[in-house]
């Protein structure tokens, strides 16, 4: 992996081609193996050591292979600077712009920190990730009800405040042409409720590898720049608007747009 603060240079989106599909489709037999073959085992061996002897945390060393697998099986080039800003030590709330299906992996795989995350409910649905979610610290969140997004904003505050970072993407959907949408307000209440701090990150070109539309794969370079953390001490409930604003303020002008 190389480290540098200088973006990738910009390229033209990607177009449709067979080639692309074929790839794209690869990638969904590659993610199908890799869930039987190492997802499944991780998540039955954490739950029974977590059952029986109240291991935590052992879903993250297997699932973080198996993540990195699919990423060099993408042909994505990652680029990442910002890491000194951040301490191993430190429990984080990551906030970044969301262009692909690439970017949970990248933030998975390529942060300094076992990250668990805010995803959508519906996810839950799918066989075995319930078990996962609660392995990983994942929380779900169904923002069309009130009640549960806000028993979902709690439940994220407590694993803060038990030391488990989060990542987040306050958009809530891909962006298909770069251009930053407005940003949700629930994360920002976990963080401000456990008082960690907010990482904002920026992701560009990603959208380029594996746009939201098109249903293809081109291999290509991406960036990932993690910016100073934000402290949120200083923020209440009723100024928590502010820090949203903050941090989106803090992203746009970083993000490539077509």
């Amino acid at each position: 992996m190389e480290r540098s603060s200088s973006p990738v240079s910009l390229s033209p989106s990607p177009q449709f081609s067979w080639r692309g599909r074929l790839h794209y489709l690869f990638m969904f037999l590659v993610g199908g193996i890799l869930m039987l073959i190492i997802g499944i085992p991780a998540i039955a061996t954490g739950m029974l050591l977590r059952s029986l002897l109240g291991i935590e945390d052992l879903i993250f060393a297997p699932a973080r292979v198996a993540v990195r697998i699919y990423l060099w099986l993408t042909g994505v080039k990652v680029t990442v600077s910002g890491l000194e800003l951040l301490d191993r030590r430190q429990t984080y709330v990551f906030v970044a712009n969301h262009q692909s299906n690439l970017d949970p992996p990248l933030l998975f795989c390529y942060l300094p920190h076992n990250v668990g995350g805010i995803a959508k409910q519906e996810l839950e649905k799918i066989p075995f990730f319930r078990q996962g979610f609660r392995l990983a610290h994942i929380v779900p969140i169904d923002r069309r009800n009130r009640e549960s997004a806000i028993r979902s904003t709690r439940r994220g505050a407590d694993e803060l405040r038990r030391g488990n970072s989060l990542m987040a993407f306050p958009e809530g959907t891909r962006s298909p042409d770069g251009r930053l949408r407005e940003f949700k307000k629930g994360v920002f209440y976990m963080a401000v409720e456990a008082g960690v701090p907010v990482v904002p990150i920026v992701f560009n070109d990603t959208r380029k590898v594996m746009p939201k539309l098109g249903g293809i794969v081109e291999p290509g370079p991406v960036s990932m720049q993690i910016l100073a953390p934000i402290e949120t001490r200083e923020y209440t409930e009723e100024t928590t608007p502010e820090l949203v604003r903050r941090v989106r303020n803090l992203i746009e002008p970083l993000v490539r747009v077509d």
